[in-house]
């Protein structure tokens, strides 16, 4: 058995966009282990009233054969832990303690956050960092409170953490770990990424895994492909994950409609997972 084929097999519910016991079945049935909630406020809280319903919500997956491994938290230009605006801040950060304690009653393990929006100006890079930082400590001490763990998620452009180094820097001291996005970086090499979060001391806690690559204008950007669709040196990868220690799930966080692709079905993620876990992809 290889590294990755002893990790879980899990899956972001992004995929669907949605949240039924038809669609915990169905991923069951694929062979996945586990599952990330990934959804906007809107269908968070009006959809299925998650905050209410978190308890039964995660018996459904239970039921249907799958663990809930983590929540993502919503993301948006408003609902950022970065914004300089206090009263919108002030939103995120009670809407995001309401989803925390709620994820604890669903069973799941860690808690995604993005530690940004964008688009961010140079001259107040420094002051969303310290805007992000205290909030990050602040959802560290909820999630503790719950038992949980609080990661945060690399990001591409002009968002924060879109570089290792700066990475580091946002986590360093605040008791956060790091969801490591595998179709993020755009600037610096995946490998390097992860041995620098290694050598920096930062954990990684769960993953995002997807491919990406240049466009037919030769731009880099994220793609949410499935992986060997892509750039990433897939083996490479999972050896420096597995220098880093990682012990979470080959959390997939795949687009159904990857822009420039035909729409996946389940049953090919699934074979790509297990390719994947088996070294197949290089």
């Amino acid at each position: 058995m290889t590294y990755a084929e002893g990790l879980k097999k899990g899956l972001s519910l992004s995929f669907f966009r949605e949240f039924s016991e038809e669609t915990m079945r169905e991923a069951a049935a694929a062979g996945i282990d586990c599952a990330e909630l990934s959804f906007s406020y809107d269908y968070y809280t009006n959809g299925i009233d998650f905050p209410k319903n978190a308890a039964r919500y995660g018996k459904i997956a239970r039921d249907a054969g799958l663990s809930v491994w983590s929540l993502h938290l919503p993301f948006s230009g408003m609902l950022d832990i970065s914004n300089e605006n206090p009263q919108l801040r002030s939103i995120t950060l009670y809407t995001n303690k309401t989803l925390i304690r709620a994820a604890a009653e669903a069973g799941a393990q860690t808690i995604v956050l993005h530690p940004s929006s964008e688009p961010i100006e140079d001259d107040r890079r420094a002051e969303r960092m310290r805007l992000s930082r205290d909030g990050i400590c602040q959802l560290v001490e909820e999630c503790r409170a719950c038992g949980l763990t609080l990661a945060v998620e690399n990001l591409p452009r002009t968002c924060l953490c879109r570089t290792s180094g700066e990475m580091a820097d946002l986590l360093e001291g605040t008791g956060a770990c790091a969801v490591f996005d595998t179709n993020h970086a755009l600037t610096e090499d995946n490998i390097h990424f992860i041995d620098t979060l290694t050598a920096r001391g930062i954990r990684i806690a769960s993953l995002h895994i997807s491919d990406y690559g240049p466009d037919a204008a030769g731009v880099l950007d994220e793609r949410h492909r499935l992986p060997g669709d892509g750039i990433n040196r897939w083996n490479e990868l999972l050896a420096a994950l597995e220098r880093h220690g990682y012990t979470g799930p080959l959390m997939y966080e795949v687009s159904k409609k990857p822009r420039d692709r035909e729409e996946l079905p389940l049953a090919a993620v699934a074979a790509n997972m297990r390719d994947l876990a088996a070294g197949r992809l290089a």
